[in-house]
């Protein structure tokens, strides 16, 4: 095995066969629960690493440069144009700040975030812990993923892996289509409630508009 295999064996999450909540409503609400309160832990994450007062007065005056400077070139003020490129710099580094502060958090965050998807998550989980009524591209199992995944799965020399009690086990995790990806249902999770969390932690971002 060469060092990329053994890399993105490493990265790869090897899904129990056997989930702590292996049906898929308890896992649902379970999965859903932990995915909001790793959205919660960032936001909090967010307001200790991250003022955002000041990024707030920060896109303000940026925004604010932009709308001048765009209206001094349509209408060809080539005195306003100067007068506005001196303050490009300032402007720029302003930005380039409120940017290194947006990312801060997603640094620190990255780290365990990673560590918990590859090592906690599939001990806990299937593959797949929901099922939804409406087939959502890469999101949930097709007819061709369930006809990939229920495949027995083959180690090197080709013969098929079996579990301890010599069942066979399958290629990947779908087993009828509709079932939705772990990943999927954290992403949906996640979105859902950001910005209920973000209203309610006082972080929402401030907006480019």
């Amino acid at each position: 095995m060469n060092l990329q295999d053994l890399l993105m064996q490493f990265l790869s999450p090897q899904y129990t066969q056997h989930p702590i909540f292996p049906e898929p409503i308890s896992a649902t609400i379970v999965a859903l629960m932990i995915a909001v309160g790793m959205n919660f832990a960032f936001a909090m994450l967010r307001k200790k690493t991250t003022d955002i007062g000041k990024m707030g007065r920060v896109m303000k005056e940026t925004n604010e440069w932009r709308k001048q400077y765009t209206d001094a070139v349509k209408k060809q003020d080539k005195p306003r144009i100067e007068e506005l490129k001196k303050k490009q710099a300032y402007v720029n580094k302003m930005a380039l700040d409120m940017q290194q502060q947006q990312m801060r958090p997603m640094f620190i965050y990255m780290i365990p975030s990673f560590m918990i998807w590859i090592f906690v998550f599939p001990a806990i989980f299937g593959g797949t812990v929901s099922i939804s009524p409406i087939e959502l591209p890469f999101v949930t199992c097709n007819e061709g993923s369930v006809q990939n995944d229920t495949q027995p799965k083959t180690n090197e020399n080709g013969t098929n892996v079996t579990n301890p009690d010599g069942s066979t086990v399958p290629t990947g995790p779908c087993r009828v289509p509709g079932q939705v990806y772990l990943w999927g249902w954290f992403l949906i999770g996640s979105f859902g409630f950001s910005g209920i969390i973000s209203k309610i932690t006082k972080t929402s971002m401030p907006s480019m508009t």
